[in-house]
């Protein structure tokens, strides 16, 4: 059975009060271990410290690695950070004093800045291998907002811990608190469940996602962003990606600051292939599957959220299923904020005389139906497949023209084998009724049509 609402729970508010009134006669947070073996004695005791950083699989050895210790306080984590090798970022949204006196008492190196969660960005503190999120989470009030901002920041793994509403027993929901309802202080704005808490580090890009503990209303999250190692003796094929583009636009461009998301297609010989199977990575980072839809034989789609904190410029998309081996890679790009989404295509540069074979249209398909009728939707797009032997085409050495309309190619990509698919809107006031697509290469002439029919609803 789940446990009493914290918000409602006198015993839980009583903690927090006493928690108060311990902290405002200590004066320290963190007890603080000093090198001559005395110790300033805080709110909470070194063993306890110890006790919460052994439940997660933090190495010993942190030499050459880069941690970040957000919601630092007194600093207890970031000086012993410090004392396993690494070099150690701490911030806090408040300065504390206790801080800054532990840190000239060890002689610490420890960089301490005060920056609130919201500023937290690669550009601000650069990336970090192992980022410590302890007793942050439910103080934000945009929280998923804040976990992307973590990940973004994270190469490796980040360890969350937070206060929590249940035992793990209670369905996937979060409390919202407007003032004092929990433990009677503004600053504590959500309660998420167990469940919650880990969907939010999950929605928020980190591939896997384990739970540590749960204890006392608190609970301890692991949060990888790359998948375990690909298996050394692959039991199943390794899928054949087609293309990865922008859900809205069918591009390969994303921006910065959008919620956009990736449609990845690609073929799998796998059997009973889930979402939960698929291990797609965007450079070094895995990126989980939100919708994964079965096309027709053997031929996918999966939908993902693009992970936060990629740079501008190119990426490498990549596949494999839990059994199988890595696939080939595409490649999308992020555009700088702002950027314009289209590009004027080159397709009305003058040409020599054809010396390439023209192509060979063996499909053309609405790539919202897998049908050749289209009916003008807004998320219709042709998606028009050929042969050729021409290699190393981009989207801008390919013509594509339905009728006499000339239309930009919004993406082109390899299937392999001479095969290739380019994906174009239909022009505007097409009329209804059949009508011819044609495609050719900047070193090649229209080779035969193939057909679509246009039906506008209510025809």
């Amino acid at each position: 059975m789940p446990v009493e609402r914290a918000a409602g729970d006198p015993t839980f508010y009583e903690l927090v009060q006493r928690q108060v009134a311990l902290l405002s006669t200590k004066g320290w947070y963190h007890s603080i271990e000093l090198p001559d073996g005395n110790v300033v004695q805080g709110m909470i005791g070194v063993d306890a410290l110890k006790q919460r950083l052994a439940a997660f699989p933090i190495p010993a050895d942190l030499t050459g690695k880069r941690v970040l210790d957000v919601g630092a306080w007194t600093g207890w984590c970031s000086f012993e950070m410090e004392r396993r090798g690494a070099q150690v970022v701490a911030v806090d949204c408040v300065e504390f004093e206790e801080f800054r006196e532990a840190h000239r008492m060890l002689g610490s190196h420890v960089d301490y800045r005060i920056l609130d969660v919201d500023e937290l960005t690669p550009e601000s503190v650069g990336l970090f291998d192992f980022v410590l999120f302890f007793g942050v989470l439910y103080h934000l009030r945009n929280p998923l907002l804040g976990l992307e901002k973590i990940c973004a920041i994270t190469r490796d793994t980040a360890f969350v811990e937070s206060f929590v509403t249940d035992d793990g027993s209670a369905p996937c929901a979060m409390e919202f608190y407007e003032t004092d309802e929990l433990g009677g202080q503004i600053d504590n704005w959500f309660g998420p469940s167990v469940q919650c808490a880990a969907a939010l580090c999950r929605s928020a890009g980190f591939a896997r996602v384990s739970l540590e503990y749960v204890s006392d209303r608190r609970a301890g999250i692991t949060c990888r962003r790359r998948w375990e190692p690909a298996p050394s003796d692959p039991a199943e094929p390794a899928p054949l990606l087609y293309s990865a583009v922008n859900n809205r636009t069918h591009d390969i461009q994303f921006h910065p600051g959008k919620d956009e998301y990736a449609c990845v297609y690609f073929r799998s010989e796998a059997p009973d292939l889930t979402r939960d199977r698929l291990r797609i990575d965007i450079d070094d980072y895995g990126a989980p599957v939100l919708v994964l839809a079965n096309l027709r034989a053997q031929e996918w789609q999966a939908n993902l959220r693009v992970p936060p904190g990629l740079a501008v410029g190119s990426h490498r998309v990549r596949m494999r299923t839990a059994g199988s081996s890595y696939s080939n890679t595409f490649t999308i790009a992020v555009e700088p904020a702002g950027a314009r989404r289209d590009r004027p295509p080159r397709h009305a540069v003058e040409r020599a005389a054809p010396t390439e074979p023209p192509p060979v249209i063996y499909e053309v398909r609405n790539g919202m139906t897998e049908s050749d009728v289209f009916h003008g939707h807004r998320n219709e797009y042709v998606c028009c497949r050929f042969r050729t032997a021409e290699t190393a085409l981009d989207r801008d050495s390919v013509v594509l023209r339905i009728e006499d309309a000339v239309q930009p190619v919004l993406f082109l990509t390899d299937l392999g084998s001479g095969c290739w698919q380019a994906n174009s809107r239909l022009p505007a006031g097409l009329e209804q009724g059949p009508h011819s697509v044609r495609i050719r290469t900047v070193r090649s002439a229209f080779g035969r049509p193939g057909n679509i029919l246009f039906q506008p609803p209510g025809s």
